[in-house]
């Protein structure tokens, strides 16, 4: 399935992990579409892009009252954290943040959410060099911890939920490619790696139709 077009409709945007690679291509493209962003980092100095419609914020992903303070009014929040993959280290970014988002987000009375994590989060089974090679022995943990995140939004009835699973990322502007999505762990035959651009595009065209609302969308060219 091709991806729709840019949302029409313009609202406020809660954007976490702002500074990073996928972040800030999410943010460019939320602003070019007319939304008004509210950008939220840990150090604001690090986020270089200016706009009038984007407010910068200092906020903590693991304390609820730090996101609440800036969350109220929004229309949604848009997650573009991320964690480096570890072999040997335990990974709990994922897990641990989206319990104060969550939270957060009641609180202010906000309840859309788009997030990012990857293909093959759960124990299904997936393509070869996903099952054999880069789970095993890059990507377990990191996986691991973006399934109990998912498993958790889940269960939050409250919460209309939707998380763009792609596979590697590159950089890059937006392309022409047609997007496959599918409900699911991964999209069999899809590329194995798709432009940030290309997936916050996605990210954005989600909030003009309720197709994908409470679902793990799994993303490729």
């Amino acid at each position: 399935m091709s991806v729709a077009p840019v949302p029409k409709s313009i609202m406020k945007l809660f954007i976490l992990g702002a500074t990073g690679p996928s972040g800030q291509t999410l943010v460019t493209q939320a602003l070019d579409a007319g939304h008004e962003v509210t950008a939220v980092v840990r150090n604001p100095d690090k986020m270089k892009t200016t706009h009038d419609k984007l407010k910068v914020v200092k906020g903590d992903i693991f304390s609820e009252s730090s996101l609440q303070e800036h969350m109220s009014g929004h229309d949604a929040v848009l997650s573009c954290l991320g964690s480096h993959s570890s072999w040997m280290a335990e990974v709990t970014l994922y897990s641990e943040s989206i319990k104060p988002i969550v939270g957060a987000m009641r609180a202010a009375n906000v309840s859309r959410f788009l997030g990012i994590t990857s293909w093959c989060t759960s124990d299904e089974k997936g393509p070869f060099v996903m099952d054999w090679l880069i789970k095993p022995l890059l990507l377990k943990k990191v996986l691991k911890d973006m399934g109990a995140m998912e498993e958790y939004l889940i269960g939050c009835e409250d919460i209309n939920y939707t998380i763009a699973k792609p596979p590697g990322l590159g950089d890059g502007n937006v392309t022409e490619k047609k997007i496959k999505a599918v409900v699911g762990q991964y999209v069999n035959g899809g590329a194995f790696s798709i432009g940030r651009a290309d997936l916050a595009k996605f990210m954005l065209s989600c909030l003009n139709t309720d197709e994908w609302d409470r679902k793990l969308v799994s993303v490729a060219y």
